[in-house]
């Protein structure tokens, strides 16, 4: 009886107009959910470990990563035996530096654009932080499949080599929080090992600093591109490009760190495996070179294809900042929502149950819960909106609303954690919220 109710109120979406959820006049400002600072870039001490872990980063070091995937293994198209070779390859490479290494198989259907039934792995390994109180996971991605018949050397063995060398060099040292080294399959047929990794990730309920996304780091024609980096981020990583920025200059790299886009979290697809963490509202930083590649996906994406030298300075520049963020105490303030959560049907604030789409499902009323960290500062207050009316603002943890009111429809909550310093945190999430008992 109750699966029929909610089918028919399902129903009812498409025919019957969207009640609000709130009827509060002040309307938020969309742009406030923008906190990306991009400072001037101070000036700071030089730490030997940083030093050291840039100069273990040389063209010898990434060439035979590059080599063995693609002259040795060639095409990786998920599914195919080279791709299963270039998982094994990793997974040795992993193995090889200490790493608690793993395979997380996975299998999914495609889209309507990747049709089919794809199996595959990903591979992953793990290098355990010292810091028990510094337990935000790092990860470090990228994707090592490519499209049919194409051995795909800038797309996205230069990425995967990022990831290999990171591994070889910073399982050499100790740092307060862990580090996930991670090797997507499935990229190229719809971001379908991310996904798998991602969703896992989250229903584990793992915390997580940032994912760093590595993707076509080898590709410069100009000497102007050859010392650009461009950035997709999320709306509160903003200070982790700071963080890039400043390390390229402190440490003579001196690269220009430009922001190509805030990435939307209501986006309907992503460019790469950052679009998964993305929508489950992990903090990301997908890492670009600063000229898009004509030859991706054709069989001139070679070895003559890669820059080495800017290969080399873009992996220096991701492993240094992962290096930094690894140790650092974290001054900005961090901000979840732990209910509802993506992918659960929700009654009365207890998960009826999950299910594989990411919009929650609100049954009732449901209580807004949040996980609050402070920074360097007091957190001063947090602020509820639903569809950019604010709601309810709270001055004392714990940080909660009880979302009573009637609604049917789609609707967008977000929320503001405010220091006392005025620096801010954010999270969004997209309910379906059907609620027709009265208070």
């Amino acid at each position: 009886m109750k699966n029929k109710l909610i089918g028919i109120l399902i129903v009812m979406l498409l025919i019957t107009p969207i009640l609000p959820v709130v009827t509060s006049i002040e309307k938020k400002d969309p742009d406030v959910l923008s906190t990306s600072r991009w400072k001037e870039t101070e000036t700071h001490s030089i730490n030997p470990k940083i030093k050291e872990i840039i100069e273990k980063i040389n063209i010898t070091l990434v060439r035979e990563f590059m080599e063995s995937l693609v002259v040795d293994i060639g095409n990786r198209e998920t599914g195919t035996e080279g791709c299963k070779e270039a998982a094994t390859y990793i997974f040795e490479q992993f193995d090889s530096r200490g790493l608690q290494t793993r395979y997380q198989n996975w299998s999914s259907w495609g889209s309507h654009i990747y049709t089919g039934f794809f199996r595959s792995q990903n591979v992953i390994g793990t290098h355990p932080g010292i810091n028990p109180q510094a337990d935000e996971l790092i990860i470090l991605n990228a994707h090592y499949d490519t499209i049919k018949d194409i051995v795909g050397a800038v797309d996205n063995a230069a990425g995967t080599v990022v990831v290999l060398a990171a591994a070889y060099v910073l399982s050499q040292y100790s740092f307060n929080r862990t580090i996930d080294f991670v090797a997507f399959s499935g990229e190229e047929k719809g971001l379908l090992g991310s996904h798998a990794y991602a969703r896992a990730l989250y229903d584990q309920r793992t915390p997580v600093l940032v994912e760093f996304n590595a993707e076509m780091l080898a590709k410069a024609t100009s000497a102007q591109t050859g010392k650009t980096i461009r950035l997709s981020l999320t709306e509160d990583a903003g200070w982790i490009a700071d963080t890039m920025k400043t390390m390229s200059q402190d440490y003579g790299l001196n690269f220009t760190i430009s922001q190509f886009e805030v990435i939307q979290r209501d986006a309907k697809s992503g460019w790469s495996d950052y679009f998964e963490f993305t929508q489950l509202g992990y903090e990301a930083l997908a890492v670009w070179p600063g000229e898009w590649d004509p030859l991706m996906h054709t069989p001139q994406d070679d070895m003559s294809n890669v820059n080495f030298s800017y290969l080399v300075n873009t992996t220096r520049h991701v492993v240094a900042t992962i290096a930094i963020l690894a140790d650092m105490k974290i001054e900005q303030p961090q901000l979840s929502i732990t209910n509802p959560r993506f992918g659960t049907i929700v009654r009365s604030d207890t998960d009826e149950k999950l299910y594989k789409y990411k919009t929650p499902i609100l049954l009732d009323q449901t209580t807004i819960t949040l996980d609050v960290t402070p920074g360097s500062y007091p957190i001063e207050n947090v602020a509820f909106y639903v569809d950019y009316r604010l709601l309810f603002t709270d001055t004392e943890p714990p940080y909660e609303y009880l979302l009573s009111n009637l609604a049917l429809g789609f609707h967008t909550i977000d929320v503001i954690a405010s220091d006392t310093s005025g620096t801010t945190a954010t999270d969004e999430i997209k309910i379906l919220n059907i609620n027709i008992q009265k208070n």
